[in-house]
C-alpha cells in the first residue's frame, strides 16, 4: 500500500508502466467536472471509476482486496477513513472472479483521505474503504482508477 498527498504521485511512475497512463490522464483532466461513471484511461486495460457516496459506519462494509487490478484511490470531494490490512493476516470469503473481489476478516489499522491525498492498493492490500471520517456521515466523490496487474515475472506482457 501507498499513502501520500497528490502532488507526489509522480515519484510511483516506475512501480507499473501503466501508472504514467494514469498520471497524464490526471494532468490532462479536470477531475473536479468529471462525471460519474467509467473512464477509459488507455487501451491496456487502465480505467477509472467515478462514484458519489455517502460514508458509512464500519459494519455496513467489508474489507476487500483484489487480484486483478491495483486500486489507485483519490478522493474528490469529502473525506472518508479506509481500513487497512494484510491480507495475510485475515481470513478470507471465496473470491469474486467476476467483480474481481475477495472479502477479507481481520484486524484493521485506518487512514484518512481526503482531497489532496491518494492512496494506492496492491493485490494483498485489505481495505475497507467509504468509512465515515470522524463518525460523521459526509458525502464523498472519488475516483479509483483500476490498473491492471501484470505478473512480468512469469513472462507476462501487455502485448495484444
Amino acid at each position: 500500500m501507498i499513502f501520500d498527498n497528490l502532488s507526489n504521485l509522480k515519484i510511483y511512475l516506475s512501480i507499473h508502466r501503466y501508472f504514467k497512463d494514469v498520471f497524464e490522464f490526471i494532468k490532462n483532466k479536470d477531475l473536479s467536472k468529471i462525471d460519474i461513471g467509467k473512464h477509459d484511461v488507455n487501451d491496456k486495460g487502465v480505467f477509472a471509476i467515478v462514484s458519489e457516496y455517502k460514508t458509512k459506519e464500519i459494519s455496513e462494509t467489508f474489507i476487500e482486496c483484489h487480484r486483478k487490478y491495483i486500486d489507485i484511490q483519490i478522493i474528490l470531494n469529502g473525506n472518508e477513513k479506509i481500513g487497512i490490512c494484510n491480507k495475510q493476516d485475515c481470513t478470507s470469503a471465496p473470491y469474486n472472479e467476476e467483480q474481481d473481489y475477495q472479502k477479507l476478516e481481520g484486524e484493521l489499522s485506518f487512514i484518512s483521505l481526503k482531497a489532496g491525498l491518494f492512496a494506492i492498493f496492491f493485490p494483498d492490500d485489505g481495505h475497507m474503504p467509504q468509512v465515515k471520517h470522524k463518525n460523521i456521515p459526509e458525502n464523498v466523490k472519488k475516483v479509483v482508477f483500476k490498473v491492471p496487474v501484470l505478473n512480468l515475472c512469469d513472462g507476462e506482457t501487455d502485448d495484444k
